[in-house]
């Protein structure tokens, strides 16, 4: 118990499997979202967000304005407001306003390294709140503005907010994005994942050329982008490049995406790796396998492969894969 009745509420209702619909849970999600702790709306509006649930929703655009009053003081670090566009993300909010408030919104703070802008994060998931129910072009022009924002945060949320849209006219702004570069390689990804759902038919063609790219970041990041997206033709790109890079843990990192695609060409090719000869990519041959699933007979074939090894280092490899 600590001396703020709010807060033990709170963690109360987050160890108790009681709907957060009853009355008591609403009185007590309230009371926290009008909290004076950022920390505590905070989690509070992380608890409606897993939950999913919408009948707080005013409450959670009450919070946000408050918190937007005198922010520095109410909120520093954003801790709050980042919580409560997620949570009306997460209910599907449809009233924009907050959203195109959000989308803007700069919050610069003092840091040990200078000053920043702890609010890019909102921009970002405010992109994506916009996606189902501002007009598309609305969505395209905003996003267009954040892909060149200074702060990575908010230039990911637009990347994400383009890919939710899923529409041919975003890879214009997509394939300028990536041909121009991000000193972020996780932006580079979500780039890559958002042109692969905007532009199926080119899309790979375009994206697959990163995967020569001397940044191993990028490299990577540009294979999880495919191997999440699993179109056809996928495997033999991925294949290939994971014979050209010489980097051991990009070629980690690549056989982990390939085994993303769950196919029957993708799991054939992994187990063909399992040999004694070469240990180390044997053991990430088996950690990717293990990214199938339970599949079928995969365990068995695979155990298998690693006995006829006979290394007892593959074989705890194995083990602490498949059977933890």
């Amino acid at each position: 118990m600590t001396d703020d009745p709010i807060a033990d509420q709170l963690r109360s209702l987050a160890r108790s499997e009681e709907s957060l619909k009853s009355d008591e849970a609403r009185k007590s999600l309230q009371a926290a979202l009008s909290h004076a702790s950022n920390r505590t709306v905070q989690r509070a509006a992380n608890m409606i967000a897993e939950a999913e649930d919408a009948s707080l929703t005013a409450d959670l655009v009450k919070a946000y304005w408050r918190l937007k009053r005198n922010p520095l003081k109410k909120d520093p670090g954003c801790l709050g407001k980042t919580a409560l566009v997620k949570a009306l993300v997460q209910v599907e909010y449809a009233d924009m306003e907050v959203f195109r408030d959000g989308i803007h919104y700069c919050q610069i703070e003092p840091h040990w390294q200078g000053e920043i802008d702890s609010a890019a994060e909102i921009r970002g998931v405010c992109a994506i709140g916009l996606v189902h129910f501002a007009p598309a072009i609305e969505v395209l022009n905003r996003c267009a503005v954040l892909l060149s924002d200074q702060w990575p945060e908010a230039r990911l949320g637009a990347a994400q907010a383009l890919g939710a849209l899923g529409q041919i006219e975003g890879a214009p702004l997509l394939r300028l994005k990536l041909l121009t570069g991000d000193t972020q390689a996780e932006v580079h990804g979500e780039c890559c994942s958002a042109m692969l759902k905007a532009d199926r038919e080119e899309g790979l063609a375009f994206v697959q050329q990163f995967l020569t790219s001397p940044d191993p970041d990028q490299c990577v990041q540009t294979a999880l982008a495919l191997g999440e997206a699993r179109l056809p033709g996928t495997f033999d790109i991925l294949r290939s490049a994971w014979g050209r890079r010489s980097e051991l843990n990009v070629r980690e990192s690549l056989l982990l995406c390939i085994g993303l695609l769950r196919t029957t060409k993708s799991q054939d090719f992994l187990l063909s790796l399992i040999d004694r000869r070469d240990i180390r990519t044997a053991a990430d041959a088996v950690k990717a396998l293990r990214l199938n699933g339970p599949m079928g007979d995969l365990r068995e074939r695979t155990e298998a492969a690693v006995e006829a090894t006979e290394s007892d280092a593959l074989l705890r490899t194995f083990r602490e894969e498949w059977l933890n």
